[in-house]
């Protein structure tokens, strides 16, 4: 069954995503916001990205009959890996784009599953959530390589693993539990290369553009966030899949949700240092994937291709009837958003259950582990 939704899904996704790049350019896609950023800053001071009317200004004189609300909602060192985009068109761009995002992926995957590669990457590339993805031009590819190849690197080559943690400070908020389970770990090198890593990227951005961006962006991304979640009523907030979201969206006060929010991350924090040293590996960053969508208060439909490689780790666990099942309605869900039913679309207590069991998975495995290594006293005694 598994295997012909992935075919079906794969051969949907692939022609739905050639039909959507060979067409004329969208006005409404988020590749677009990305193509303008770099544009703006080689036109206007740089501070003034995170000033969202002009910034708006500027993408409906740069592409007509745009009308829609993208603001820089990123750290300064995303400008830097967005520079070259300014280099070309926009229709080359958006198919170049796409092209990096996808062999990232297969990189990624090609680490984290070295015995079945092709068949993860199939899974991936036909959930609804990589059609969202490439029809939008995000950057939930790119984000879920580095994921997948820092935790396939890091218990060998910890220091490389760093690297690629320490690069998703471009969109930290997907890397907000690395350092929980690095810490809890122990994971030294790790650490030092993700630090120096991102310390590296931090003072190249304050070399090429104005320093007090960082101080912008700590002061923005309150307000923008605030003012997705008063939009409700405007905006479909069901894109958003984390559990202050999803609250707002079934009418809970802001207040309550951001309470619950946090609560859920502190929960989260934990849980993730439990597994990290004491879930086998593998079950411990399925986990960790999982737990990052409920940890953090901002992130899309279309960044969850890391819950579906999340629950194929799973699946070689030879879970239960219940991993399957729930793996197939997670990866199908996303669907709703394409259809008119997408204010049907909760994904956090799909998130809570997959999480919750993988979470019975890893107990299992541990007590099988420990009941092999009981101390030979617990043993009857030998017939004589």
């Amino acid at each position: 069954m598994i295997t012909l939704l992935i075919g079906v899904g794969l051969a949907l996704n692939l022609a739905m995503l050639a039909t959507l790049l060979l067409a004329p350019a969208r006005l409404n896609s988020d590749f677009l916001a990305f193509w303008s950023f770099p544009r703006f800053i080689a036109a206007n001071p740089a501070a003034r990205i995170y000033d969202a009317a002009a910034l708006s200004a500027f993408q409906q004189r740069l592409y007509p009959g745009f009308h829609s609300f993208y603001p820089y909602l990123y750290p300064p060192t995303l400008l830097l890996a967005l520079c070259w985009l300014k280099l070309l068109a926009f229709k080359p761009a958006e198919l170049l784009w796409t092209a990096l995002g996808g062999l990232a992926l297969a990189a990624g995957t090609r680490a984290m599953f070295p015995t079945r590669p092709w068949a993860v990457l199939a899974g991936l590339l036909a959930c609804p959530a990589a059609l969202i993805c490439a029809a939008t031009g995000e950057t939930a590819f790119f984000t879920t390589a580095l994921l997948l190849a820092g935790f396939a690197c890091l218990p060998k080559r910890p220091a490389l693993a760093g690297v690629w943690f320490g690069l998703l400070t471009l969109k930290p908020q997907l890397g907000v539990l690395i350092p929980v389970f690095l810490l809890a770990r122990g994971e030294w090198r790790a650490i030092f290369s993700a630090c120096g890593t991102a310390l590296l990227l931090n003072g190249l951005s304050c070399l090429v553009l104005p320093a007090n961006l960082w101080a912008l962006w700590w002061h923005t991304l309150p307000a923008y966030q605030s003012s997705y979640f008063n939009a409700a009523k405007a905006l479909n907030l069901n894109i958003i899949v984390t559990p202050a979201a999803n609250l707002v969206v079934l009418g809970v006060r802001e207040s309550l949700a951001w309470a619950a929010q946090a609560l859920c991350g502190l929960a989260m924090l934990a849980l993730t240092a439990w597994a990290a040293r004491r879930a086998p590996y593998r079950l411990a960053v399925a986990m960790t994937l999982i737990a990052t969508f409920l940890a953090q208060p901002h992130a899309y439909a279309y960044d969850s291709i890391a819950v579906i490689a999340a629950l194929a780790l799973a699946l070689e666990a030879r879970p239960h009837g219940a991993i399957v099942t729930l793996g197939v309605v997670s990866f199908l869900a996303p669907l709703l958003l394409l259809s008119p039913g997408a204010h049907w679309f909760l994904y956090a207590p799909l998130l809570a259950a997959c999480l919750t069991a993988i979470l019975a998975l890893a107990l299992a495995a541990r007590k099988s582990a420990d009941s092999l290594h009981e101390p030979d006293s617990v043993l009857p005694p030998a017939a004589t």
